[in-house]
């Protein structure tokens, strides 16, 4: 069976934030990259979605999601010919 370091599927925006730095902890670096060292110190906001984190940060939150997917989303591996 293949080990897998991030989430079971892609980043999406509905994911909660604690879930995925939990799961992928360099989530947290990508995360303060993009909306600022304080985004993660705000009561409640690793209770949050991605989504509603970078709203209230106004931020494009496809262009969170495009690093943290490159980063801390592992495919399976293919097993047989399919």
């Amino acid at each position: 069976m293949a080990e897998h370091h991030g989430p079971t599927g892609p980043i999406t925006d509905k994911m909660i934030v604690g879930d995925i730095i939990h799961t992928c902890p360099q989530a947290e670096v990508i995360i303060k990259k993009h909306l600022g060292r304080a985004a993660l110190f705000m009561p409640g906001s690793r209770a949050e979605s991605i989504e509603f984190l970078a709203a209230m940060n106004d931020y494009h939150v496809h262009l969170i999601l495009d690093e943290l997917n490159e980063i801390c989303y592992v495919a399976p591996e293919k097993i047989g010919h399919f």
